[in-house]
């Protein structure tokens, strides 16, 4: 290389360094997150001494360093998670929300963690960057930052960051016009979320020692079982198993997912055989944590301490649709139907119904895998939601 060209060369690394210098400027030492959208940026700091598992997770999937699950097709992937999204929803006055891949409000990224709350981080304020959520522990990808004061949201959502630059972007995004269910009628697209370390602190910080859950893909073994398939794996405690199958490569179908919590561990899966071509897809969420939520109720009882007027109830689930109840304010009775659906930190009743006690959706949250604490809302006049009230208190679970 002659002199004159090496010279061009150091030169431009010099402009190109003096360039990032200025840019980055107009920071302190701390983590940001540029939200760079179709209507402009802007920039939150991210309190990772505060809440480290918050922005473990969503430095993880805006930066590609963490792999997430595609929901609809199986595959895990390392793709920056946010680039694409929209803001799915917004509330004049309120929020604006972000984080779902199928714009709707009801995906993630294959995993959810626990809260954290901290009484140094409230939303008293413009612009706090909090995790939206669908009850206790059930953080994914869905994010909000708020554009007034909503001290409501104290301790209910996991505060992970705040405005630090761009307001008149968040007002606008604000202010856009929504439809009936508050979705943007065009479209606020974030086209990438760019993560920026500075100072020493900032740069240590470890995603990857923050206990979140982390996905993976999974080789499977196939043998014949009869008229089926046998599908082995490797398997372990809290781990939840995903599987999807295809007949063509393009539509996948997910078979129910299996969070295995209590021995035995399963090894395998049998699937159907009966279509010519089938192709099989399995992954994995692992999760850092122990997890105490049982897959089922059966043979369990609950007994749920209420903190309002209900007193305590103690039901029995000795049938696989049902179960009796005692009531320490009433006769005892049956359990007429339930529902449940156990996630990684919480088994949700959705709904339970009694012969003589109001049906209720109920949220337990397993501390152990003995007791906890719930939450819920009581329906007098169920299946509508008029009349109907917020219930909740501790509970106490025999073991399987």
């Amino acid at each position: 290389m002659s002199s004159r060209f090496l010279c061009l060369a150091i030169r431009g690394c010099i402009l190109l360094l003096l360039s990032l210098s200025s840019a980055y400027s107009q920071y302190t030492n701390g983590i940001y997150a540029e939200f760079n959208t179709s209507m402009g940026s802007f920039t939150c700091r991210l309190d990772y001494v505060v809440a480290p598992k918050a922005c473990a997770n969503f430095i993880g999937l805006a930066s590609g360093q963490r792999p997430w699950l595609s929901l609809p097709s199986g595959q895990v992937t390392t793709n920056p998670f946010y680039n694409g999204t929209t803001f799915h929803r917004v509330v004049p006055g309120f929020i604006i929300q972000g984080g779902s891949p199928n714009g709707l409000g009801t995906d993630g990224p294959g995993w959810t963690f626990t809260d954290e709350f901290s009484p140094t981080l409230r939303h008293d304020r413009f612009g706090v960057l909090a995790m939206a959520n669908s009850g206790p522990d059930s953080n994914g990808s869905q994010f909000y930052v708020t554009v007034e004061p909503t001290p409501w949201l104290d301790d209910v959502h996991t505060i992970f960051g705040g405005l630090y630059g761009g307001s008149n972007v968040v007002y606008a995004i604000n202010n856009v016009a929504t439809d009936g269910s508050s979705k943007p009628l065009t479209n606020v697209v974030v086209q990438t979320v760019d993560i920026r370390r500075i100072g020493t602190d900032a740069q240590a910080f470890d995603i990857n020692a923050q206990n979140i859950p982390w996905a993976t893909g999974l080789r499977l073994g196939i043998a014949q079982a009869g008229t089926n398939l046998s599908l082995s794996f490797s398997n372990q405690l809290y781990v939840d198993n995903r599987f999807y199958t295809s007949t063509n490569l393009l539509l996948w179908n997910a078979i129910p997912p299996g969070l295995v919590t209590v021995p035995p561990v399963p090894g395998s899966i049998l699937a159907s055989a009966s279509s010519p071509t089938r192709y099989f897809r399995m992954a994995q969420v692992q999760y850092q944590d122990v997890l105490f939520v049982p897959p089922s109720l059966l043979n369990r009882t609950v007994a749920l301490a209420f903190t309002n007027v209900f007193g305590t109830l103690t039901i029995t689930f000795n049938n696989p649709g049902g179960g009796s109840y005692t009531w320490s304010l009433g006769s005892p009775g049956t359990v007429t139907g339930y529902s449940y659906v156990q996630d990684p930190y919480r088994g949700r009743l959705v709904p339970i119904l009694f012969s003589g006690v109001m049906p209720m959706a109920l949220h337990l949250d397993f501390d152990s895998a003995t007791a906890g604490t719930f939450i819920g809302t009581a329906y007098p006049n169920y299946p509508f939601s008029i009349g109907s009230g917020p219930v909740g208190g501790s509970f106490t679970a025999s073991p399987p």
